[in-house]
């Protein structure tokens, strides 16, 4: 093999090796891409709670002892990110057969109460006076409208959608940019039913990653989000 051949072999084995070096370095200051499902249990746990909690200063069943534990199961606190675009999104699941069944006995508890203060007993009364009384109540497809009505509403509230097959309602909080250079998601859109006050568009937030967890950093430790692969 001539020299020059040999020259040119070394020179292109270096040549390689700076572009996979280059690339390896264009990678490492980019950051590492957080790409893929992600979801928050412990926000998720925060968020029923403070849902509980702001329902439970309001008397949510009058007459039964039916709560709201009953009807609003579980919530979720989910982020998506693909393509460096990232979407924070909250579900409320919402069983609907039991919050019919507590509107239900909700209406009857109250019906006897009220009867009851005005010295009657529904118990006592004659078949022609219940069936008068049964008829004056919201039948159970009234009942149901409004059990579909109040969650689509709800929905509503929150600038979000309702699955009635899964019994779901779903709302973004906020979409965003994320730079990896400089582990920030750059709010892009936010839901001002649900962030208003708690999320800024146009602001930068600092996130980490490490060990497969990734963390939306609050002003303190304590307002920090963490999530974990789905």
């Amino acid at each position: 093999m001539k020299k020059n051949t040999l020259f040119r072999l070394i020179l292109a084995s270096l040549s390689a090796l700076v572009l996979v070096v280059a690339l390896s370095a264009c990678s490492l200051f980019q950051g590492e891409s957080i790409d893929g499902s992600w979801t928050s249990p412990t926000g998720a746990e925060t968020m029923y709670q403070e849902a509980l909690d702001a329902a439970g200063s309001e008397a949510v069943f009058t007459y039964s002892d039916h709560s709201l534990e009953e009807i609003l199961t579980k919530t979720e606190l989910d982020l998506t990110v693909e393509d460096d675009k990232a979407t924070l999104t909250m579900s409320m699941h919402v069983d609907s057969d039991a919050f019919f069944t507590a509107l239900k006995d909700e209406q009857t508890a109250a019906v006897k109460s009220e009867l009851e203060k005005m010295g009657y007993n529904y118990e006592e009364m004659d078949a022609a006076t219940k069936a008068q009384l049964d008829a004056s109540l919201l039948s159970d497809d009234d009942l149901q409208k409004m059990v579909d009505d109040t969650v689509d509403q709800m929905a509503s509230s929150l600038d979000g959608s309702y699955d009635a097959k899964t019994g779901v309602v779903t709302a973004d909080v906020f979409k965003a940019d994320v730079n990896r250079s400089s582990k920030t998601f750059e709010i892009t859109k936010v839901n001002a039913a649900v962030g208003e006050g708690l999320i800024v568009k146009g602001e930068n937030y600092q996130y980490s990653y490490k060990d497969g967890v990734l963390t939306f950093e609050g002003e303190t430790d304590a307002d920090d989000i963490v999530f974990e692969k789905e």
